[in-house]
């Protein structure tokens, strides 16, 4: 047994199919993996005595290196059917913003500088502006997600304090985040009334004391209730709250679409006089992630004073892209259209055709199935939309199927359902229905 016939790490890593991902996992980083399959290796030919075959290490190490590789942040092709996908990384970011972005986080900016006196500057500049002319409201701040945007409200006006929350809002999202959770942990103290399904006027009013600092209405994410429910009209809930008793809206999603059902804007929210809204930045008005709190100047300069503050407040890119994407929607430009809105409006032959567009290379093996597609991201749970979806008929089993899609290149992510893998043409951009055609040519 020679187990120096072993071919070196730095031969290893010149060979044509382990360099190949040095641009991909960096140098460093292949060596590393490299070097931990050819000790394994190493000890495999101790142990069992086998032959040293220089081609079986080089695959062993392949194999690890494109396992670390699926690992990195990468484009996916979302065939899912859910147009805010949590685990897709929610809405995409139209091209053209994030190039005009580009332009300013990719030198120095005028952040906290005030180009007017030569001062320090405020990290919000124009971009409050903004806010302000597309949701409406007083003032507005920004924080790095919603989660913080909640807990730095709680923590400025509530520490310590009673805030009264319905029973059927105490809602756990994904990734395990409970609202009762973050009121505990920031310091806050849940009063909640009402039933899992009906919560008056009444239960609201009788639950108010001295202590009460709040009454907070949370958008219930991924659930709805259906059948024998009632919850109160906003406008008469801000109508009716004494005046210490603030009323925020953990509104969530950022819808401003009129008529998605149970899914009010944030104008609507704000025109029925509550003190603040939060929302998140990447759901429904797509942009990066970020929370956005809207609402009375009263109650947005304290925030912006707060400790806190410090800790949420998001970079410079956050700032640009937001700024960036809300102009050309309130310029009602084509390149920042609300892709949820276009796709939502677009009629069922529209979607017909679409699949067809893919499925016309093999209408028996890719028959198209009449189904639903969905907003997603903890939106709208209430609202799902026709369309057509392609069925994939193989010999394969969907498990083994799907794991196809998802090891091509660029990743196809489809789902499977009532034992049969779909693929949703109506997440798919333009130009990745010939990426998917070609990829269900070859397997078939």
């Amino acid at each position: 047994m020679q187990l120096s016939q072993i071919t070196p790490v730095e031969k290893l890593l010149n060979t044509k199919e382990i360099a190949f991902y040095h641009d991909i996992l960096s140098r460093p980083l292949v060596a590393e993996i490299t070097k931990a399959e050819v000790t394994h290796y190493r000890q495999k030919v101790i142990e069992q005595g086998i032959a040293i075959d220089t081609n079986e290490l080089i695959h062993t190490i392949v194999l690890a290196l494109k396992k670390q590789s699926s690992q990195r942040l990468q484009r996916v092709i979302n065939a899912t059917g859910i147009i805010v996908h949590t685990n897709l990384g929610r809405s995409p970011i139209p091209q053209t913003i994030w190039q005009e972005a580009s332009e300013t986080v990719c030198g120095y900016s005028n952040l906290e500088f005030n180009l007017n006196n030569g001062k320090r500057g405020n990290r919000m500049g124009m971009l409050s502006k903004i806010l302000s002319t597309y949701f409406g409201g007083e003032s507005n701040i920004l924080v790095n997600n919603n989660a913080a945007a909640m807990h730095l409200i709680l923590k400025t006006f509530a520490q310590g304090k009673e805030v009264i929350v319905s029973r059927g809002e105490q809602v756990q999202i994904g990734g395990g985040f409970r609202i009762p959770e973050i009121l505990e942990e920031s310091g806050a103290v849940l009063r909640d009334v009402g039933t899992t399904n009906i919560t008056t006027l009444d239960d609201y009013l009788k639950a108010i004391n001295e202590n009460t600092a709040m009454v907070l209405v949370v958008h219930q994410s991924n659930y709805y209730i259906e059948g024998f429910s009632q919850r109160v009209d906003i406008n008469l809930l801000a109508a009716k709250l004494p005046e210490h008793v603030m009323l925020v809206v953990d509104q969530g999603s950022g819808n401003q679409i009129a008529g998605i059902p149970g899914e009010p804007t944030v104008a609507n929210y704000l025109k029925a006089g509550v003190d603040l809204v939060c929302l998140s930045g990447d759901k429904m008005v797509g942009g990066p992630q970020a929370g956005i709190i809207l609402g009375k100047q009263q109650f947005i300069e304290p925030l912006s004073k707060h400790p806190m503050m410090r800790v949420f407040r998001p970079g410079k890119e956050t700032y640009a892209l937001l700024e960036k994407l809300l102009i050309h929607r309130l310029n009602h430009d084509c390149a920042a259209n609300n892709r949820i809105e276009t796709l939502i409006t677009q009629p069922i032959e529209w979607h017909q055709e679409r699949a067809q567009q893919i499925a016309s290379i093999a209408p028996e093996k890719l028959p198209l199935v009449a189904t639903k597609f969905l907003i997603g991201g903890g939106t709208t749970p209430r609202a799902q939309y026709d369309t057509w979806a392609i069925a994939i008929l193989s010999d394969e089993s969907p498990s083994s199927l799907i794991k196809r899609l998802r090891n091509h290149n660029p990743p196809i992510i489809g789902v499977v359902q009532q034992d049969q893998v779909l693929i949703y043409p109506i997440t798919l951009f333009d130009e990745e229905l010939t990426i998917v055609k070609e990829f269900l040519s070859e397997l078939i």
